[in-house]
């Protein structure tokens, strides 16, 4: 390895510029690389397509509203008869709820029931082949 260092230095001295004396050393030019850095880069693929939107919320401001008698009239009472729907649509619910419970006390007593003929059978069974 020593002997290829030796020849890297007197290249380097070979390849200096000169030097003259009074004179300023020399400025060369510089490059700068054109393409963006990679925090550039990140930034730009971390950022979406498509922004949203702002939405801005408009002030809420008292004004007076105009409706005609007649709408008005039919719009009370199409919210009254939504209110009479809901209500029937709440005590059909309740009933079936109800009813569902039943069903699953039912349930429950016939599965309890089966249980039992089972144990039963199994006790009649294990005598017969006793004897």
């Amino acid at each position: 390895m020593g002997l290829f260092n030796k020849k890297k230095e007197e290249i380097k001295e070979k390849i200096r510029p000169p030097r003259f004396p009074g004179l300023s050393e020399p400025s060369f030019p510089s490059y700068e690389p054109s393409f963006p850095s990679t925090d550039d880069v990140k930034s730009a693929v971390e950022r979406p397509l498509f922004p949203e939107p702002e939405v801005r919320a408009r002030p809420v401001e008292d004004k007076a509203i105009f409706v005609q008698i007649d709408r008005y009239k039919e719009a009370m009472d199409t919210l009254e008869m939504i209110k009479e729907k809901l209500k029937t649509s709440q005590t059909i619910l309740n009933e079936l709820n109800e009813l569902k419970r039943q069903e699953d006390a039912e349930f429950a007593e016939w599965q309890s029931n089966i249980e039992e003929i089972k144990e039963k059978l199994l006790v009649v069974d294990n005598n017969l082949f006793e004897v």
